[in-house]
């Protein structure tokens, strides 16, 4: 394996009904307000790389106890609650584009943005409570409220060049490698993983999602491409304090006062320093060490197709830098 579409083959039916489970969705609405079916199809028709499915798909396979009813549910639960989140990101955000594609805020604002992403998320709970596993329905509903805290703090923080790296990375569990955690947790309870499985598959999603949010930050301080049908420096400009500017302010013992007031020229050129500095070295650095604890969490589970893919999956995500 060496691409994520091979990854893809070992799950690739479950997944067809995993998307199908959220198309019908935009559907059921039809009956009753064809306008609503019309942006909950919207919203649900663009879907990214769909990486939490897949891993949870994954994840129920490892232990040859398979209840593939249930792991269709978490899938979709976990796919639909990445875009309830992404919906409400944008809107607190104001992002006109989300993957290439003018975001729900940017076409009917702010308010029925937000009413949209809040059906999705209760829609995505419907999904978990049906699984009857109430280990899986408080998992998924603290994630909901990790999730929420991390939106906060990012609001709440942003423009806050005093902040931490011990800070940054409480945000970065809270908005990212929470949802991960859940998506691995999850599928390793479906599959029935004892208490020692369980440990070491969260453990492989805390750290995998760690990883993937630190290296989407460091991308989008050395990139010349488009993140996610984002900008790129897009994170400084919205006052997203991440961990390479924080190591260069702490290395640099940079006037966090000043840096408030800069103009765009002026960070434009803190943002070359950056990447001509040693601390987008130490971020990668932190991003390995992040993907190696992930795959070393996978040594104790049996090895296998579904093992391998998990492997692969970390090995492809590292080579992004």
């Amino acid at each position: 394996m060496s691409s994520f579409n091979e990854i893809i083959e070992y799950v690739k039916d479950d997944l067809i009904i995993v998307k199908k489970n959220i198309e019908e969705l935009s559907g059921k609405e039809s009956g009753y307000s064809e306008e609503i079916s019309k942006r909950l199809s919207y919203v649900l028709s663009s879907p990214g790389k769909q990486l939490r499915p897949v891993i949870t798909l994954l994840c129920s396979n490892l232990l040859n106890n398979y209840d593939r009813n249930n792991s269709l549910r978490m899938a979709t639960a976990v796919e639909l609650l990445h875009i309830a989140t992404l919906i409400h990101d944008d809107t607190v955000d104001k992002a006109d584009v989300r993957r290439g594609k003018a975001t729900a805020s940017n076409l009917w604002g702010g308010n029925i943005a937000v009413l949209l992403g809040d059906y999705v998320f209760a829609t995505s709970a419907i999904f978990v409570c049906d699984t009857g596993n109430i280990l899986l329905v408080k998992r998924f509903a603290e994630t909901i409220v990790e999730l929420s805290k991390g939106e906060l703090f990012e609001n709440i923080e942003s423009n806050n060049f005093s902040l931490t790296k011990e800070k940054y990375f409480e945000k970065t569990y809270l908005k990212t490698a929470s949802l991960f955690k859940t998506a691995s947790f999850s599928g390793c309870v479906i599959g029935g993983g004892d208490e020692n499985n369980i440990k070491d598959i969260s453990e492989f999603g805390y750290h995998f999602g760690m990883a993937y949010q630190i290296q989407d930050d460091i991308l989008d301080i050395t990139s010349s491409k488009n993140k996610e049908g984002k900008p790129v420096l897009n994170d400084l400009s919205e006052g997203v304090i991440t961990l390479p500017l924080i190591l260069y302010l702490e290395s640099q013992k940079y006037n966090k006062d000043i840096i408030k007031n800069l103009s765009n020229k002026e960070k434009d050129n803190l943002l070359n320093e950056i990447i001509k500095s040693n601390s987008i070295k130490q971020s990668k650095d932190i991003v390995n060490d992040h993907y190696e604890k992930a795959l070393n969490s996978l040594l104790n589970i049996p090895k296998s197709n579904y093992r391998k893919a998990l492997e692969t999956i970390i090995a492809i995500s590292r080579n992004r830098i």
